[in-house]
């Protein structure tokens, strides 16, 4: 049995998290080539086999989406099913990690997986996460590590951010989405321009709850997959034990 401890990730230090951070809320995203060290790795793969075959649609707080062929396309609330996935969340360092980008002590609210099992996959419309999560806490800010399980190249589906990002706080307009499975997408995307953020297996992409972003085409024929590890700040936390950067 795999329990995830501070040695299995590769975190910045306080110095480079600062600077991370301000990337984080100048361009909405940062990419750390470096994040799940390979032990941890193989077993977040091993995790995201074991979920996709033995939980369904039925499991208890857990919303689940296949494609037409019933392979999984994403679940979420996965901490619920997986001691892996709720050790990790609160490994001492990585909270710290979330806790200085998001300048407040904070709590993980959401473990997800995303997939996209072959190259007829669809992409995924520009939105923002922020639109998802308000009806749980309001407009708090989080943050979120997106654990690439796989190489994401150009043709992989790679994840894409808005060249020019909104204030975080600053929720655009959404409306329902055309895309099978996903729930919102931003009205108008037309005057956005993107730029790409490829990541290679056990690497991450961070970026805030307000970031624009989207995800390619898939033009592969390997399958792409990731964990979305998502930490919220916490005024309570805050308040009772302020965080000092």
């Amino acid at each position: 049995m795999f329990q995830p401890k501070t040695d299995d990730l590769y975190l910045p230090n306080a110095a480079e998290l600062g600077d991370i951070r301000k990337s984080v809320f100048a361009a909405g995203h940062r990419v750390l080539d470096r994040f799940a060290e390979p032990a941890l790795l193989t077993a977040l793969r091993g995790e995201a086999d074991r979920l996709s075959a033995d939980l369904s649609e039925h499991a208890e707080g857990t919303v689940i989406s296949r494609d037409t062929d019933g392979r999984v396309l994403s679940m979420h609330y996965l901490d619920r099913h997986s001691d892996l996935l709720f050790d990790l969340t609160r490994v001492p360092s990585l909270v710290r990690a979330a806790e200085v980008l998001l300048e407040s002590r904070c709590v993980p609210f959401l473990t997800e997986y995303f997939a996209k099992p072959e190259a007829r996959s669809e992409a995924t419309p520009p939105h923002q996460d922020q639109i998802f999560y308000r009806d749980h806490f309001g407009d708090e800010l989080a943050v979120t590590f997106w654990i690439a399980l796989t190489d994401v190249t150009e043709e992989d589906g790679v994840l894409q951010y808005a060249t020019s990002q909104p204030e975080p706080g600053d929720l655009l307009k959404h409306r329902a989405s055309e895309v099978q499975n996903f729930g919102a997408e931003l009205v108008d995307a037309s005057a956005l321009s993107f730029v790409s953020a490829p990541v290679p297996a056990g690497g991450a992409v961070v970026h805030h709850s307000y970031a624009v972003h989207r995800s390619g085409p898939m033009e592969s024929a390997k399958p792409r997959a990731a964990f979305a590890l998502n930490f919220r700040r916490s005024p309570y936390r805050q308040k009772i034990d302020p965080l000092e950067l």
